[in-house]
């Protein structure tokens, strides 16, 4: 749901900008908008296309992210329905966590009552009891969750990415602007993975 209504951002976004003049913004309102824009506003087309990437790559990264989170989060609930007896419906992600962690309700209270945290135990009788068909199967559950929640949280890192590489552009744009500047600026992704992000940014004197 997330990715969809990202795109739809953006298309929006897109048609308001195709409405205003492109010659009454200046080339640092452009960079904040579009990464790389500004740099193709003052025919800097090597940076412009260098911006342009790591954009896309952003934001098919971020796209994809998401889609994965969506799509196991799905397939983790309805696999513990399955085999598991459970209703996932309205429930809390501690919830999800703590029937991936336990083969039964009835083994899920023990653990909490050993370790003196009873108020951590799900309500009996309001739906929250499950038990597990097979010890594979929970496992097979838990490993489809931590994949969902990984994806969820690496998806952030790349909104964060997205505003990083606006403020580099925007930067980028400043100095461009400034012939005699002697500073350069310039920034990259040299990492990307799954649960992992690199992006570097650089200011040489």
């Amino acid at each position: 749901m997330k990715y969809k209504l990202f795109i739809i951002t953006h298309i929006l976004f897109g048609f308001l900008l195709s409405q205003v003049s492109s010659q009454s913004m200046s080339p640092i309102l452009k960079s904040v908008i579009l990464p790389g824009w500004g740099e193709l506003a003052l025919e800097n087309k090597k940076k412009s296309n260098q911006f342009f990437i790591q954009e896309a790559t952003i934001c098919l990264t971020y796209l994809g992210l998401n889609h994965i989170a969506s799509s196991y989060e799905s397939d983790y609930k309805a696999f513990a329905t399955l085999h598991a007896g459970v209703n996932m419906m309205d429930k809390p992600y501690q919830y999800s966590v703590d029937i991936g962690d336990y083969n039964t309700y009835q083994e899920f209270i023990e653990a909490k009552q050993r370790n003196r945290q009873p108020e951590q135990i799900w309500p009996e009788g309001y739906g929250y009891e499950w038990s597990w068909d097979s010890e594979d199967n929970r496992n097979e559950y838990d490993q489809m969750r931590i994949v969902s929640g990984i994806a969820k949280k690496y998806s952030k890192f790349a909104v964060g990415a997205m505003i990083a590489n606006r403020i580099v552009s925007a930067i980028d744009v400043l100095y461009l602007q400034n012939l005699n500047s002697r500073y350069k600026v310039g920034s990259s992704i040299s990492k990307l993975e799954l649960n992992y992000v690199e992006y570097s940014f650089s200011i040489k004197f």
